[in-house]
């Protein structure tokens, strides 16, 4: 939704499903997945993977070939790319995560990384964002998925 017209509309369709809605403020800008390995101040930031679609970045988007192409590394001048894997590295250490997981953030028009979601168990089949990081960052998938396992094993 994208305009005050469909509000009405989208409130309706919600409330099909439940009787409490979340309203937020469009974000545009890029979108991209940084996945995160490690726990505290050990985690490292993977190479952010940019997520360009034509609409939404929903299942449909998501599952469908040809509905979304993605950029490993996302296309991020030297700033750019340090500002997002920061941000990205601060709200892994925030909340205590470990181990790994993905932070979806849009980058906005002014530069300013605006946090989406925080996956904890991000997807990892050859098709998903955490592989296609591991790539960009010249690693071998089963090295890195060892290195986890191995992280996840200590106390």
């Amino acid at each position: 939704m994208t305009s005050r017209d469909d509000l009405p509309r989208a409130m309706v369709d919600c409330f099909a499903y439940d009787d409490v809605a979340l309203i937020e403020k469009l974000v545009t800008g890029m979108e991209v997945a940084v996945s995160i390995i490690g726990t505290g101040e050990s985690a490292y930031a993977l190479p952010a993977v940019e997520i360009v679609t034509d609409g939404n970045y929903d299942y449909d988007a998501r599952y469908n070939p040809g509905r979304t192409e993605y950029f490993a590394p996302a296309r991020l001048d030297a700033n750019q790319a340090k500002v997002i894997s920061e941000t990205a590295l601060t709200v892994h250490r925030v909340l205590a995560l470990r181990h790994l997981s993905r932070i979806d953030l849009i980058l906005d028009e002014d530069n300013v990384p605006q946090l989406i979601d925080i996956n904890i168990a991000p997807g990892m089949t050859e098709t998903s964002l955490f592989p296609q990081a591991i790539e960009a960052a010249g690693r071998d998938l089963g090295a890195v998925y060892k290195e986890i396992v191995g992280l996840a094993r200590k106390p």
